[in-house]
């Protein structure tokens, strides 16, 4: 039984076991939990692999990958049924050539789990490098990078659109300004030439009471000059 905590989701499990006893020496579960009895059932029923071959089948959202040596011993990894199978036989690979390296003939005759802690971290480098498989595939890492050119550029985009949105913004406001100071200068001519008229009519209005009281001044002293000038003349006579 396998279930995914974190990571990647790549690979959950790398163990090293003998055929012969279905004897797990050592074993990693990778940001997961594992049933080493499903282990060894299986184990029980591949007892008929070659040497050098590598054998793979599914189970529900898993991928089992295994290749047997000439000692008897079997290298097993569990990737995601996504995994590409290129990838999982060259981890199943690089498992067997660095775990003999490590342990040597011991896990020819230790007991189960005796090299856990001995090969721990090499289990936990080799999962951590084949669990992000754009670092050991050529073809997943082009694709790892289209996609991340792609969220580039659809960021840039993005951007670009705000940024037109926002001269747009602009745009909008200055024409609203300029409509707005349009409207402003043609009040305010609208204003001047209705002051103009007002100052006119008051001074046309000032005129005509000044040419009135005029006349009414007129018309009083003339009268009086007039008669003032026949009385000097009938005293003459």
């Amino acid at each position: 039984t396998l279930r995914a905590k974190e990571g990647y989701n790549n690979v959950s499990f790398m163990g090293v076991a003998r055929i012969s006893d279905k004897c797990v020496v050592a074993s990693l579960a990778y940001n997961s939990s594992v049933d080493l009895a499903g282990v060894k059932k299986v184990l029980g029923e591949k007892i008929g692999m070659q040497a050098g071959t590598h054998y793979s089948f599914s189970t529900g959202q898993m991928t089992w990958n295994l290749m047997a040596d000439t000692l008897g011993r079997v290298f097993i990894t569990i990737t995601a049924s996504s995994y590409p199978t290129r990838v999982a036989t060259q981890c199943v690979d690089d498992l067997s050539r660095t775990f003999v390296a490590k342990a040597g003939e011991k896990s020819l005759t230790c007991k189960e789990k005796a090299l856990d802690k001995a090969c721990k971290s090499l289990f936990e480098k080799l999962c951590a490098k084949y669990d992000d498989l754009s670092s050991v595939d050529t073809l997943s890492g082009v694709t790892a990078k289209v996609e991340s050119v792609k969220l580039v550029m659809q960021e840039n985009v993005e951007i670009a659109l705000q940024n037109c949105v926002t001269l747009e913004s602009i745009e909008e406001k200055a024409e609203q300004l300029q409509q707005q100071a349009g409207v402003f200068k043609k009040t305010a001519k609208d204003i001047r030439k209705k002051m103009w008229w007002k100052n006119l009519k008051m001074k046309l209005a000032i005129a005509f009471i000044i040419l009135a009281i005029l006349g009414v001044v007129l018309a009083i002293t003339v009268p009086k000059v007039k008669a003032a000038t026949s009385s000097g003349d009938d005293n003459g006579d």
